[in-house]
């Protein structure tokens, strides 16, 4: 997908950016930016999106995404329809790899945090029993300033680089493969895919969105995601359906009847190619895992 670039601006007293956005929902386009970036994700979720990557997140996603890894997270449907109860809480760090001199990050102390940044080409998914220090340090760096938010910011990028509990999202090599072309037609896409995966999408009215004929939209799709317009839906129904499996008591009929299945076979079929489980295993994991 071609994202947008980001522009990224930094305050005259400070050498990284740091910023806490409470909002109704997170309303940011399929984008990048040359800053490397540490989300973390107080309260929302949803669908995301990173480089080649599409995943469910929840409360307490924390992040570290490479320079130029194409990215965003898109809210469930309810952030979307004016509901009190439901709010957006993330705290967000970024910073350039010469933010605080062209050559400090290459000092031997910082070689584990070089090869961070290596592992953030992919994005990288923190877990485990380093997430928590982790967020609080984010909270403690934005909640400084001067010398005691580098201190704390560095003592966050040393904690990440040593936890041994993350994964790596998006494919090698995605980071460095962008470019700002088809940026508005690319978001369409998405934006009515996220919107109208529940109901029978048809691909002549997503290839008349953005203005294409339908054979040359499959191949425009196809070029730019490495996946057709239809696998791309299959893995954001899948993922509502997920989301149903272990937090609503609805039946797996009435889940694949609410994420855009007419064919309880068919939905069957596409869970078991995406997760590589049936709905029922699925869920039997989930909550043993819990």
């Amino acid at each position: 997908m071609q994202p947008a670039l980001e522009k990224i601006f930094l305050s005259d007293s400070s050498s990284i950016a740091v910023k806490r956005e409470i909002t109704d929902y997170m309303d940011y386009p399929w984008h990048y930016h040359p800053e490397y970036e540490i989300i973390f994700v107080e309260k929302s979720y949803g669908i995301r999106f990173m480089g080649n990557h599409i995943g469910n997140f929840t409360d307490g996603d924390l992040m570290f995404i490479g320079a130029n890894l194409p990215h965003v997270w898109r809210n469930d449907k309810d952030f979307y329809q004016h509901n009190e109860d439901l709010k957006v809480d993330v705290y967000v760090i970024h910073f350039q790899d010469d933010s605080l001199s062209s050559e400090f990050f290459n000092l031997v102390e910082f070689t584990h945090i070089k090869k961070l940044f290596l592992r953030a080409q992919q994005g990288v998914l923190i877990n485990g029993n380093d997430h928590k220090e982790i967020s609080e340090l984010i909270k403690q760096v934005y909640h400084s300033s001067g010398i005691d938010r580098l201190t704390l910011f560095l003592k966050t990028l040393d904690k990440i680089a040593n936890t041994k509990d993350y994964e790596l999202l998006s494919s090698p090599g995605y980071a460095n493969s962008v470019n700002m072309t088809d940026t508005e037609r690319i978001n369409k896409v998405m934006n009515f895919l996220m919107k109208n995966y529940n109901r029978d999408i048809k691909i002549e009215e997503v290839a008349e969105l953005v203005n294409l004929s339908k054979a040359s939209f499959c191949r425009y799709f196809k070029s730019r995601t490495n996946k057709t317009c239809f696998q791309l839906l299959n893995e954001i129904r899948i993922l509502n359906a997920c989301k149903l499996l272990i937090k609503s008591d609805m039946t797996i009929t009435e889940i694949s009847y609410e994420s855009g299945y007419n064919n309880l076979s068919h939905f069957n079929r596409q869970f078991r190619l995406i997760t590589g489980l049936t709905a029922k295993a699925y869920a039997r994991k989930y909550l043993k895992d819990i």
